[in-house]
This record gives structure tokens, C-alpha cells and sequence, in this order.
């Protein structure tokens, strides 16, 4: 029954705890700090997006929505720049997932900055800046929430995009912005001389104060680390020259700076395009002082890069170089080339017009297919949830409906143990009183018997026998009176009455039988018990139907304790006449009958086997064997 209970408990205890196994999920907060504090053993970007992939999949950020959108950002954050497009897609998955979830405005930033990065890498400047510009909004509003290196890559980053659409004046405010946290940066951090280079560009076209434009640029020197920095720093200084039209002065920047660009530099990606903007510049110097000598060595230099590095120009350097073209032209009164180069400027101004719109075109469709797809994928979250709703409110009704199942099954099982156990006592008390009832059948015979033979001795006029026998009867039936109370009594208690029986017995009879009482001496007869009288009965069976006079008779008591079966065997034995042999007695005994009455009902109790036999002979007498529960003393109790 217990088992029942506890099997039922069990299963409700899981059906609820799968009910509620949310509240025992990590927070949301926990799941961002274990990623962030992943860091992939991984080198090539396939290794490292299949890292991230795996992760993308386990159980434990699978459920949280926040998670999968910082670890689908990691993604497409692997496939940069060698596959834009994948990139893309899970950024964009990353975005989707946050971007209507209250708070985390680092994770949101951190998105809008990536896709910001990756559209302005394709050359997408608008739509970079629509990116960049969700970036700042976000961390204007929460900035306390975001770590110092990531405001500044968004300001900084936005800055740069403002910069390349022509917002000059807000490029330099939010620069201004990334520089409010420059002392919280490290001394090495790139993030400084970035910020200053920056501000020096954007300072120089807004023409700032000299003053400011200078501190800049020297703090550009100062923290430089590399030869692309100091690229940098040259061609912004050439630019600072230019605007103040000290043109001697930015042709040796400007020399500085493709030096760089050719020896230290000339495996970056993003050196062809430099160069031809440096050497662009430089030949708008020599043409401002009027060195048109040495312009020819330049636009061989600016006609190699166009044939080498095609893909890495558009118009907007083609437009730049004809436009420079019409001043050397016009300075060297060649009528006939600037009109020329001024058809080629008209023709490149329209198609860099055309292609703006165009661009234009793309990323408002682009931005416009993004929402889209986000309102659609917003829908497709609603509708999830509400399912996740429903999905909910039916495991609690089906909780419920089980926990109400197992009750009734509970109290239906406590019910029927019940039920059985009262059934059970009743049988027990039934067994006791049959036991009782057969007692008090068999003890009336044996007082009947004794009664006769001690009559008949009175009768005869022998009293020293009458009185001796009286002794001997009064001692069996205060052992007899004692004993008949208790259901079980000691074989030692039931060998003594047997012993005083078998006398008297043989007082009776005058000695004309011979009785033993065999017992092992191993045997612990005062720990083990039995039913009171179970053996007298055949006893007197023996004496009154086994004999008859014309030899000598013998009974035999032999007990065995048989260890496999846990049972003790009691064997009465007589070596009379047999049964059915004696016509002349007509006597019906009822002790067999009342015996395996007796034998059933121990073995009903105590689930052991019990067994009664008759094993007779005729002329050689009979053998009765009992065989009963060895019951101990604790078994008793």
C-alpha cells in the first residue's frame, strides 16, 4: 500500500514539476554572462560558426530568447567580412528576437551596431546609418546599462558613417560623444586613437578652431600603434594643410602618407582605394602651386592603380580625378581637354546620381522588407506565445485531472486495504475461535474417558489405585485448565501433559503397553510452540483401537525438527493391530477430523504447509504424522 502512495506522489511531483520547470531555468541574466564569458578554442571563422551553432542548439539557451539572439549575433558575427549575406541572416535573427523584448538595451545595441558594420562594409552608408543610428538612440536612453567599450564603438561607428553621407557637423557630435569616455579607456586601446582621428577629420571640414585640430591630430601621434594609424595621422594633418591652402606643407604629408601606404600597408584591403585618394590629392597640390611638372609621374601612378585594382574604385574617385583634371586643363589653357574632363565630370555627376538613387532605392526597400519581416515574425512570436498559452493551461488541467485520478486511485486503494485487513482479523478471530471450539470438543472426550476408568477402578473396589489415579488425573487437568487458555503452548509443556497422559494411560491398562517420547537433545523444546492436546488424541487412539491384548504393545513420540521446510515433525507410532482390523469396536473417534482442522488453520496463519498421514499396516500397527510450523517464541508474540 505504501508503495502504491509513494509511486503516486512521485508521478504527480514530475507532472508539476514539468509544469513549472521555468521557475527553475537560469535567468536571463545568467545565460548572458555565461556567453559572454565563452570564449571559442576555435581559429578558422568555420570552427568558430560551428561552435556557436552547437550552442545555438543546446537545451539550456534554446528556451530563452534573449540567449539565442546574443548567440545567433555571435554567428554572423564569425562569417565577417569573408560571407556578408550569412552574416546578415543571423544578425538579423539576432534582431528579430530581442528587439521587442523589454531591457537588454546592451544586446539590442550590440545588434544594430553589427548590421551597421556590415551594411557599411558593403558600401551601404544610408543603411548603415539607419542601423547606427538605432545603436545611438538605444544607448542614449540607457546609458549606464551599456559597457563604456561598447558606447564607444557605436558612437564612434555612427560618427563614421555621418562622415561618409556627408553629415559632417553630426559626425563631429558624435564623436564629441565616444570622447566623454575616453578616459575610462585603457592607455593601448585602439578605441583612443580612433575617437581623435575622428574628430580631427571631422573638425577639419567643419574648420574648427586651429588649436583644437592640432590637439587632435598630436594625439593621434601620440597614442598611434600602428603604420595604419600613422597613415592616418599624415593624411589628416595633409588635410589640415589643404584647408588652410598650405599646400607645400600637405605635399609632404601627403608623400608621408602614401610611403606608408605602398611599403607598410600595401596587403590591406583598403589600401588601392587610399592610394588613389591620396594620389589624387597630392596632384590637386602640385596643381595648386603650379608644379605641373611633376603631375605627369602622379597620373601615371593614379592610371596603374585604375588598371590594377578596378574593383576596389567606384565613380565617386572617378568623379574626384576629372574634376582635378578641369583645373590642370584650365591652368594649362588646354580648352580642348577641359571640355573634355568637363563632359566626363557632367557624365560621372549624373551616373553617381543615378546610382545614389538607385542605392537609395535598394536600402529604403531593404529597410522596408526588414520591417516587414520583423512585423511578420512579431506576428509569428504572438501566435507562439498564445499556442504556448493554451499549451500551458492544458498541462495544468491535465496535472490537475491526474492529481484528482490519483486521489480517488489513493483512496480507493486505502479503501480496499482496509477492507482486506478487516477481512483478514475477521478470518483470524474465526480461526481462533474454531480453535478454541475444537479445544473445548476434545477436551470433553478425554474427561469422559478418564472419568470411566477412574469409575470402574471404584467400581471394582480398588482405592489405592482410584487414589493414586485421582492424584495423577488432578495434576494433567490443573496442567490441562492452565494450558487451555493460551492458543499456542511450549512443546516442553506439551511433552509433560503427554507424559502425566500416557501414565495414567498405562495405570489404567494395568503396564500392558510400553511408551516412549523421543526427543533430539539439540531440540530448544521450551522456545518452540504448538497447538495445546494436538498430539493426546491419537495417543489415545492408539491405546483404545491399536491393542487388543494379545501381546505386547509399545507407543512411540518421536520428534524431528526438519530444517529445509521449517516445519517439526511429530510421529506417533504403535506397533497394534492396524486399522479396520478389530470388528468387535465400534467406537467412532472424531480426533482425525478435528486434527486436520486444527493443522489447516496453523498453516492459514502462518503460510507455512502443513501435513497429516496415516501410514497402517495390518498386524504391524500404525504410524501418524504430523507436520507443523516450527514457531518460535518471537512468531508467538
Amino acid at each position: 500500500m505504501k508503495n502504491y502512495l509513494t509511486i503516486a506522489l512521485f508521478s504527480l511531483f514530475a507532472i508539476l514539476s514539468s509544469c513549472t520547470e521555468t521557475q527553475e531555468e537560469p535567468s536571463t541574466q545568467q545565460l548572458i554572462n555565461e556567453i559572454d564569458e565563452v570564449v571559442p578554442q576555435a581559429s578558422k571563422q568555420d570552427d568558430q560558426t560551428l561552435f556557436w551553432k552547437n550552442m545555438l542548439n543546446k537545451d539550456r539557451y534554446a528556451s530563452n530568447t534573449v540567449a539565442k539572439s546574443i548567440i545567433n549575433f555571435r554567428i554572423g558575427l564569425s562569417f565577417y567580412p569573408s560571407n556578408l549575406d550569412s552574416s546578415d541572416v543571423y544578425m538579423t535573427k539576432a534582431l528579430i528576437l530581442v528587439e521587442n523584448v523589454e531591457g537588454f538595451a546592451k544586446v539590442k545595441a550590440q545588434v544594430y551596431n553589427g548590421l551597421a558594420v556590415n551594411a557599411g562594409h558593403r558600401g551601404n552608408y544610408f543603411l548603415s546609418s539607419f542601423y547606427s543610428n538605432k545603436a545611438v538612440s538605444i544607448v542614449d536612453a540607457s546609458p549606464s546599462g551599456i559597457p563604456v567599450r561598447r558606447k564607444v564603438r557605436v558612437y564612434l561607428y555612427a560618427a563614421q558613417n555621418h562622415h561618409h553621407i556627408g553629415l559632417k557637423e553630426s559626425s563631429y557630435e558624435l564623436a564629441k560623444k565616444a570622447a566623454v569616455y575616453i578616459d575610462s579607456l585603457s592607455e593601448d586601446d585602439r578605441l583612443k586613437v580612433m575617437i581623435y582621428i575622428e574628430l580631427s577629420s571631422t573638425s577639419i571640414f567643419q574648420k574648427i578652431n586651429n588649436d583644437s585640430i592640432f590637439y587632435y591630430l598630436e594625439k593621434i601621434a601620440q597614442y598611434s600603434t600602428s603604420a595604419e594609424y600613422d597613415a592616418i595621422y599624415y593624411a589628416n594633418k595633409a588635410l589640415f594643410f589643404e584647408q588652410n591652402e598650405q599646400f607645400d606643407s600637405a605635399i609632404v604629408y601627403r608623400q608621408k602618407s602614401i610611403e606608408l601606404l605602398q611599403n607598410e600597408l600595401k596587403d590591406k584591403y583598403n589600401t588601392p582605394p587610399n592610394m588613389y585618394t591620396s594620389y589624387c590629392a597630392l596632384l590637386q597640390n602640385r596643381i595648386h602651386i603650379e608644379k605641373m611638372v611633376e603631375t605627369d609621374s602622379i597620373m601615371s601612378k593614379l592610371s596603374e592603380i585604375e588598371k590594377e585594382f578596378p574593383t576596389y574604385l567606384d565613380v565617386s574617385h572617378y568623379l574626384m580625378f576629372e574634376e582635378i583634371m578641369m583645373n590642370y586643363y584650365y591652368k594649362t589653357k588646354n580648352l580642348e581637354k577641359y571640355h573634355e574632363a568637363t563632359k566626363k565630370f557632367q557624365k560621372l555627376t549624373e551616373e553617381k546620381q543615378q546610382k545614389a538613387e538607385l542605392q537609395a532605392k535598394e536600402e529604403m526597400h531593404t529597410m522596408y522588407q526588414l520591417e516587414e519581416n520583423k512585423r511578420a515574425i512579431k506576428n509569428l512570436n504572438q501566435s507562439v506565445e498564445i499556442t504556448e498559452s493554451e499549451l500551458q493551461k492544458t498541462k495544468y488541467f491535465l496535472a490537475i485531472t491526474i492529481l484528482v485520478i490519483l486521489i480517488i486511485l489513493a483512496i480507493l486503494a486505502i479503501l480496499y486495504y482496509r477492507q482486506k485487513s478487516r477481512k483478514l482479523q475477521q478470518e483470524y478471530e474465526k480461526v481462533i475461535l474454531e480453535q478454541k471450539l475444537l479445544r473445548t470438543q476434545m477436551e470433553p472426550h478425554f474427561i469422559f474417558n478418564t472419568l470411566s476408568t477412574l469409575q470402574s477402578l471404584i467400581r471394582f473396589q480398588e482405592p489405592k489405585k482410584a487414589i493414586d489415579y485421582l492424584n495423577r488425573f488432578s495434576r494433567l487437568l490443573r496442567s490441562n485448565l492452565e494450558l487451555s487458555r493460551q492458543e499456542m503452548i511450549s512443546l516442553e509443556d506439551e511433552i509433560e501433559t503427554m507424559d502425566n497422559y500416557l501414565s495414567l494411560q498405562q495405570a489404567r491398562f494395568e503396564d500392558y503397553f510400553t511408551y516412549q517420547i523421543q526427543v533430539p537433545h539439540e531440540l530448544e523444546i521450551d522456545a518452540l510452540f504448538i497447538p495445546p492436546m494436538l498430539i493426546q488424541p491419537f495417543v489415545e487412539n492408539s491405546i483404545l483401537h491399536g491393542f487388543d491384548g494379545e501381546k505386547e504393545w509399545n507407543i512411540e513420540i518421536k520428534i524431528t525438527e526438519l530444517t529445509a521446510t521449517k516445519q517439526l515433525q511429530i510421529e506417533i507410532i504403535d506397533n497394534g493391530v492396524g486399522i479396520h482390523t478389530n470388528p468387535k469396536k465400534k467406537h467412532k473417534s472424531l480426533s482425525g477430523e478435528i486434527a486436520k482442522e486444527r493443522l489447516e488453520i496453523l498453516s492459514k496463519k502462518y503460510k507455512i504447509p502443513t501435513d497429516y498421514q496415516i501410514f497402517s499396516e495390518q498386524g504391524k500397527g500404525t504410524t501418524v504424522c504430523l507436520k507443523l510450523p516450527i514457531i518460535d517464541g518471537f512468531q508467538q508474540n
